[in-house]
């Protein structure tokens, strides 16, 4: 999933990048957490100002005001707003773009579907399996050696820094081309190929999207709007950058679990960023130079003992 380093870091979705859609799925039956969300509305908030929908990092800020704030609770579990702000943390800068409450919403939505599952495994004992107990305590792991990291390197971005490596990396530079394009996506390649008859037979895409897909761009006619190439697939982004505006897939598109449809409305060759704009990527840019540096200090500070491929007897696991 990773690609070659880029300004905006190293984002590249299983399928498309429909922030609310794909990225955070809501594939809850009728009834479930998504119908309980789907028309609330976001209330109790601290209200956003309009400079805090430019970017993730600040619509996670104003959740993270009051991250101790319980917002749901699937048994034993609870859904706090620092959860939903974690959530959105991890979605890519385009993600910024989608109304507040929606995204929001979604993200709440794969909180709760996340409790739910683990609920599940515990109602089971599947906490207790071995392997289970393993992949857990790596994922903690993982997590600290992140904020490690984060907190290590926090000093490293001064406003020289950040302004140094905008103009080095991004002022007096073309920003990426984008493209703005419509997609429905579907299970099967078969309702794939269906839609697309009738598509070629005059039906309107907005209409079969809003009708047909399961992606979370169906209730904007399938619109997701500007996207650049590394923010999209592999498989979708080349596509749809080889199509000029006004084109559709000729046949059914397989990213991920999903087939797709895409419709490729214009192009555009957007402004260079403010060094504002950017700020973000910028820091995640510092942080990412300066981490393997950091894990070669760690690395020789630890009382380390390899034992090669052969290894050696484990220890029983105290747990």
């Amino acid at each position: 999933m990773l690609h070659k380093r880029k300004m905006c870091g190293p984002v590249r979705l299983a399928a498309v990048v429909v922030c609310v859609g794909v990225l955070v799925p809501g594939v809850i039956p009728p009834g479930g957490a998504r119908a309980q969300l789907s028309d609330e509305p976001v209330t109790g908030l601290p209200a956003p100002g309009p400079e805090a929908y430019a970017s993730l990092q600040k619509l996670v800020a104003e959740l993270d005001r009051s991250g101790g704030t319980v917002v749901a609770e699937v048994g034993p579990h609870t859904v706090t707003r620092a959860d939903i702000a974690d959530i959105i943390r991890a979605m890519p800068p385009i993600a910024g773009g989608v109304p507040f409450p929606l995204l929001y919403q979604r993200a709440a939505t794969r909180a709760l579907e996340q409790a739910a599952l683990a609920l599940r495994g515990e109602t089971t004992g599947l906490d207790n399996d071995p392997v289970v107990r393993r992949r857990m305590r790596n994922a903690a792991s993982d997590a600290l050696a992140t904020e490690v990291i984060r907190r290590s390197l926090a000093p490293n971005l001064t406003e020289q820094a950040l302004h140094s490596t905008y103009d080095a990396l991004v002022a007096n530079k073309p920003a990426p081309e984008e493209v703005d394009i419509r997609l429905i996506m579907v299970d099967t390649e078969a309702e794939a190929t269906a839609l697309i008859g009738q598509l070629n037979g005059g039906a309107n895409f907005a209409e079969l999207a809003a009708k047909f897909s399961k992606d979370g761009t169906a209730g904007n006619g399938g619109d997701l709007g500007y996207a650049r190439q590394d923010l999209l697939s592999s498989e979708i982004g080349a596509i749809a950058f080889a199509m000029a505006p006004g084109q559709m897939t000729a046949y059914p598109v397989r990213s991920g679990n999903a087939w797709f449809i895409i419709r490729v409305e214009s192009r555009r060759q957007p402004a260079t960023p403010s060094f504002d704009a950017a700020r973000g990527a910028l820091e995640q840019d510092i942080i990412h130079a300066g981490a393997p540096f950091l894990m070669q200090q760690a690395l020789k500070s630890a009382p380390v003992k390899y034992h090669g491929v052969a290894g050696i007897n484990a220890a029983k696991d105290p747990n």
